[in-house]
């Protein structure tokens, strides 16, 4: 699920889970680990679109540093 506040859009576990094609538990060990950006709002945690795309491009970048 998605929560768009001013311009940007929120977020949550399920929705991320969908998005990044892996299981809630590994979003939120990627979220508590760092590897993801968010934040923990009381019990759940969000990310933004921003995050997503800025996840993606780290990935993009370590593959080509790689080689």
């Amino acid at each position: 699920m998605s929560t768009k506040i001013d311009d940007d859009t929120l977020y949550d576990v399920a929705g991320l889970a969908k998005i990044l094609g892996v299981t809630e538990k590994t979003v939120r060990k990627m979220l508590s680990e760092g590897e993801l950006k968010g934040k923990k709002l009381g019990r759940k945690w969000y990310a933004t679109g921003a995050a997503i795309r800025s996840h993606f491009d780290e990935g993009t970048q370590n593959s080509k540093s790689d080689k």
